[in-house]
Formats: structure tokens, C-alpha cells, sequence
């Protein structure tokens, strides 16, 4: 008898948005983890300037993923918080 270990299938990371400075991100970030939505920061900024620069602007791209099944709900999120930058 063969035995199948039950797969859990991962879950899809997509880019929920491009933001001018890490600040930003943190900033959606931050509310995203108080709802319990997982996310994660990439960016092309860590090491230019140290850890990272948390201006309002930043010398490389700053993007936001998270779960695919989560996108939507994290769109409005982030548009209601920023959508003036």
C-alpha cells in the first residue's frame, strides 16, 4: 500500500502595487498585518542606502505582494489609504 502525503497547494504571490518609497509600503503593510493579510515588501532599495530608505521617495522600485486570493481586498485597501500618491 503506498502512502500519499496530502499536498497543500502554495499559495500565488502577486504584486499588489509599486510604491515611490518603502515608507509607503510599510505604511499599507502595516495595515495589511493588523487584518491578518499576509504580505511582503520587495524592494530594490535595501543596501543603496543602508537597510533601507524610508523617505518619501526611494532610488529603486518598492512592490508590495501578497496572495493572489487576497488581491482584491488589499487593492481597496491600499487605494483608500493612498491614492493620492
Amino acid at each position: 500500500m503506498s502512502s500519499k502525503k496530502n499536498k497543500i497547494p502554495e499559495d500565488q504571490w502577486i504584486p499588489l502595487k509599486s510604491f515611490p518609497s518603502r515608507l509607503y509600503a510599510e505604511m499599507v503593510k502595516e495595515v495589511l498585518d493588523g487584518k491578518d493579510i499576509p504580505s511582503i515588501i520587495k524592494g530594490e532599495d535595501v543596501g543603496i542606502l543602508g537597510t533601507g530608505s524610508y523617505g518619501t521617495s526611494s532610488p529603486g522600485r518598492i512592490v508590495l505582494w501578497v496572495l493572489e486570493r487576497d488581491f482584491d481586498r488589499c487593492q481597496e485597501i491600499s487605494t483608500d489609504m493612498l491614492d493620492h500618491i
